[in-house]
């Protein structure tokens, strides 16, 4: 799913009308919802540490001209240690840790239960911030909190009870609880970003990010390739990859930045509902997975409990900070 993009007020001048705006967003989110089924299939043949390497690789090639036009300011970043800090703090939560913890999960697991799970991330991030920045607790973020639990149990369980005859067993339960942990690192890459957000453009702050990860994931690869062998690569792999560098990576965070200089973040937020939605869906057209009622369930409740996120930001008057996951 990045950068943790300022969602507030919208930029006055802009030459993104509405209806633009909306298309983005929509496009945009779809793209996302490709992004856990393309996954799985890409780690039908490589690892978490390959496919990161590979996927975060190919992004910054193609972000090589965001690098370029903010070399400016990205170069004023580096020469101040806090600065410097700070974004090596942000790489680390939300392209290190975050992707290492989301793709071991979702090895381990389904695309329907990580699609579903990774919307969550809105709560966490409610959480973090009336931990880490003090903000005002809200009755609508509690009922959010206690919602989105309750729907992480019943995707994660997949009844009131675990179920471990289903597809992965305990495995799968394992891979869900990492993408758990993922979005807990995710909240913390968006919470902590706030201020870096307030001197770098988001989408530099996203390049810079997946840019600087590579430093921790090329050697990782190479070390893994040397243990393990050179990996076989799929044509299906390949396109895979492809799509989550060149569309997950690059097109989808331009759609979403370009979308909010025309909108506001609580007009964007709800659009974010297409992305679990619909990657779940694939993931049962495409690789024939399995949906439980339970599944049904915690979607509905993890859906209303990021409306009930928006819905409390937007009557506060608060500045709504949305990280999209993918």
């Amino acid at each position: 799913m990045s950068g943790a993009p300022k969602t507030g007020a919208a930029v006055a001048t802009t030459d993104v009308s509405r209806g633009e705006a909306i298309a983005l967003l929509v496009v945009g989110n779809a793209l996302w919802a490709g992004t856990y089924v393309a996954g799985k299939t890409v780690l039908g043949c490589l690892s978490f540490v390959e496919l990161n390497a590979l996927r975060f690789s190919l992004a910054t090639v193609l972000l090589i001209p965001v690098l370029w036009s903010g070399r400016a300011l990205l170069a004023r970043e580096l020469r101040n240690p806090a600065s410097l800090r700070q974004l090596i703090r942000l790489l680390l939560l939300g392209f290190v840790l975050n992707k290492a913890f989301e793709y071991a999960g979702l090895a381990l697991s389904t695309a329907v239960d990580v699609a579903l799970l990774i919307a969550t991330e809105g709560i966490f991030t409610a959480l973090l911030s009336w931990i880490v920045l003090d903000e005002p607790v809200t009755a609508e973020g509690i009922a959010a909190l206690v919602g989105g639990t309750a729907g992480v149990w019943l995707v994660v369980a997949r009844g009131l009870v675990p179920d471990l005859s289903g597809p992965g067993g305990v495995w799968r339960i394992i891979g869900d609880l990492f993408v758990v942990l993922a979005l807990l690192f995710e909240a913390g890459y968006t919470v902590t970003g706030k201020a870096s957000l307030e001197r770098l453009p988001p989408l530099l702050l996203t390049t810079v990010s997946v840019a600087g990860s590579l430093i921790v994931w090329i050697p990782a690869a190479a070390i893994t390739v040397a243990v393990s062998g050179r990996p076989a690569m799929t044509p299906a792999a390949w396109v895979s990859v492809g799509y989550m560098a060149a569309f997950a990576t690059v097109a989808a965070y331009w759609m979403w930045f370009r979308a909010l200089s025309a909108v506001d973040g609580s007009f964007a937020a709800p659009f974010l509902f297409i992305q679990p939605l619909l990657g779940a869906a694939l993931g049962v057209v495409l690789l024939g997975e399995t949906i439980t009622w339970a599944t049904i369930a915690g979607a509905l409740l993890i859906v209303l409990s990021l409306g009930l996120v928006t819905l409390g930001a937007r009557n506060a008057g608060e500045e709504l900070v949305v990280e999209p996951p993918a």
